[in-house]
């Protein structure tokens, strides 16, 4: 268990540090415990630095921040209400526990065995050692309750086994195989005056053509500019296994059902239409197969486990009390989520 736990003390560590600054506005009431706006930035900091890097300002960005928000506050929420179960319960870890757990925090990257390094952090991160180990004790009384709800779901059904197999039989196939033929249009042609956007169109009346009936083939002569153009764009009859197209690529093309053509796709250098024909897809290996019937197995307890866990914090909610609160500490939402 403590492997798990080791694990998921990491990734709260990466999000822990990475905060800079301190809202200590309340945001959430659970069972008489606090939530506050400092907890939800911690939570939410390094996500919300990828969204705002990696999206521009607008409604998208707008809704994306929302989400993480709402979703990390339903989280803390329901970290409360595990908490105050464990509490209920006797539920007891020792301090000798939390000093172990954050030695190895220590031990481990990025601080390789340096306790100064390590408070340096924390006291950067602008909380303190105490604050700290509060939180891991909070962490690991979860784990230990996440683990002792999952621990009481064991046995899987032949019937449950059936319908897991039955949801994912595409993953245990053998390779299939299809004859993938591209048409490629380079975003920087030798021509200086021609643009990318130039290119984008061009490819978008290539794909309209093929819509209307024109041939790939011909038209990959015509106006695809990779290796096989004069081929027709035909790079033989290859496998989901084989290396000797993209992956990328070959991924898009194996999706394809057999005869049809891609959407327009793109990376930093190109426009790409794909077709796959002839394609024929591997056989199912089958339930009895030693190795499909325990990954059938753990995806089964997975699900098993996952949908015991809804029905367990629906239980918990239905006799929490929960006060949620707006920006301005208006309270929003009493007594039950």
């Amino acid at each position: 268990m403590f492997r798990l736990l080791l694990s998921l003390s990491l990734v709260l560590n990466s999000t822990l540090f990475a905060q800079q600054k301190s809202f200590n506005s309340l945001v959430a009431v659970v069972n008489g415990q606090a939530i506050t706006e400092s907890e939800v930035q911690e939570v939410t900091n390094a996500t919300r630095n990828i969204i705002m890097l990696s999206l521009p300002e607008g409604p998208e960005r707008q809704e994306r921040l929302k989400s993480l928000r709402k979703n990390a506050l339903d989280s803390l929420i329901e970290r409360e209400l595990i908490l105050s179960e464990f509490i209920k319960m006797g539920g007891i870890i020792k301090d000798e526990i939390i000093d172990q757990d954050v030695q190895r925090i220590i031990d481990d990257e990025p601080f390789n065995g340096d306790r100064n390094k390590f408070l340096a952090e924390v006291k950067k991160a602008g909380t303190t050692m105490k604050r700290y180990k509060d939180q891991r004790r909070k962490i690991l009384s979860v784990e230990i309750m996440k683990s002792r709800q999952a621990k009481s779901i064991s046995v899987v059904t032949p019937q449950k086994m059936q319908e897991t197999y039955n949801k994912n039989k595409d993953r245990f196939r053998n390779e299939s195989f299809a004859r993938i033929k591209t048409i490629t249009i380079r975003k920087n042609p030798e021509d200086p005056t021609i643009t990318p956007e130039d290119r984008r169109k061009l490819v978008n009346s290539i794909r309209e053509k093929i819509e209307n009936g024109e041939d790939f083939s011909e038209l990959a002569k015509t106006h695809s500019e990779d290796s096989v153009a004069e081929e027709g764009g035909d790079r033989g009859v290859l496998s989901e296994n084989s290396i000797e197209l993209r992956r990328d690529l070959k991924a898009a093309a194996f999706s394809l059902k057999s005869n049809e053509v891609s959407e327009v796709l793109e990376d930093k250098y190109a426009f790409y239409l794909i077709k796959a024909e002839d394609k024929k897809l591997g056989s199912v290996k089958p339930l009895t197969d030693k190795t499909v019937k325990q990954e059938i197995n753990n995806l089964a307890l997975l699900d098993l486990r996952r949908s015991a866990y809804d029905r367990w914090m629906t239980k918990l909610k239905k006799t929490a009390s929960i006060r949620r609160f707006d920006s301005e500490g208006k309270l929003i939402t009493k007594s039950t989520d």
